[in-house]
């Protein structure tokens, strides 16, 4: 008899391949049938449209505390918002799409209050029970960044990009989206926070040719609000020159920033672009 007739029938031709093919079919099936039936993992618990509200208040929350400044006779900053994102395309699963909420602001300070300001944020007791926060600094052992986990996967990073500026992102990961993308709503521009810029931007020789506007909630109530009106100068202005004698107190001055805050809770921010847009941003605080 030879060695073929005597083989195990698993080893036989046709057989070996076929019963993988029947393995891979059974394993896939049972993934199927897990992902549209079984419960859903943490992070699935709370879809894009349930975790917008819950981002929005931790992120004015957060902004909230930063806007009433480092404390002990320091100054407060002006905060600028930028529009919600919404961004499709992530993949919660590889089998499932999902999308992803970010958000960003700049805050102005003086140089000398940034990490006195961060460092507050971060306190213990400074935000709601829940809210876990860290301190960065840098190799000299300066602070110059945070985190805030608000639970839920939501997380907070305030980095500080040049002295007196401090940029704030939250995120909320991946999250699977049922039906139509959830809309963030964005406030029309302020006619009277409008008009502050654009008088800043006719002082600057441009005339706006676009604006926006972005708002967050504040945890008593009211909203932090920004409008932004954007224009190009016929000629690069100096920004120093042109702002300091009708700003309020400066908080930071530069060849394209300047900011400076026009009372308890109003302030001004300038940025030039390369391209040479000058963007003045009009900001309410909590």
């Amino acid at each position: 008899m030879t060695q073929a007739e005597v083989s195990p029938w698993w080893r036989r031709r046709g057989v070996m391949p076929a019963a993988v093919t029947v393995w891979v079919l059974v394993i896939a099936g049972l993934g199927y049938y897990s992902y549209r039936t079984d419960a859903p993992t943490v992070r699935d618990h709370r879809p894009l449209d349930r975790a917008v509200p819950v981002a929005e208040t931790a992120y004015g929350t957060v902004l909230a505390k930063l806007a009433e400044g480092p404390g002990d006779g320091g100054v407060r900053p002006v905060i600028v918002l930028e529009s919600p994102r919404i961004e499709p395309g992530c993949r919660v699963t590889t089998a499932r799409d999902g999308a992803e909420l970010t958000r960003r602001a700049t805050v102005h300070i003086t140089p000398e209050d940034t990490a006195p300001l961060i460092e507050r944020v971060a306190a213990a007791g400074a935000l709601p029970a829940g809210y876990r926060s860290w301190l960065g600094r840098d190799a000299g052992g300066v602070t110059n960044s945070f985190r805030v986990d608000a639970g839920d996967f939501i997380g907070l990073r305030g980095i500080v990009e040049e002295p007196g500026v401090l940029r704030v992102s939250l995120e909320t990961g991946c999250r699977p989206v049922d039906g139509p993308l959830p809309a963030v709503a964005e406030p029309a521009p302020d006619p009277m926070s409008a008009g502050r810029a654009e008088g800043v931007l006719a002082a600057l020789g441009a005339q706006g040719s676009r604006q926006s506007a972005a708002s967050v909630p504040c945890p008593a109530g009211g909203a932090l609000t920004t409008t932004l009106v954007a224009g190009f100068p016929e000629r690069a202005p100096a920004l120093a020159d042109v702002l300091t004698p009708r700003a309020g107190l400066v908080l930071t001055s530069g060849e394209k920033r300047f900011a400076y805050s026009d009372g308890a809770r109003e302030g001004v921010a300038v940025e030039v672009a390369d391209g040479g847009e000058i963007a003045v941003a009009a900001t309410t605080s909590c």
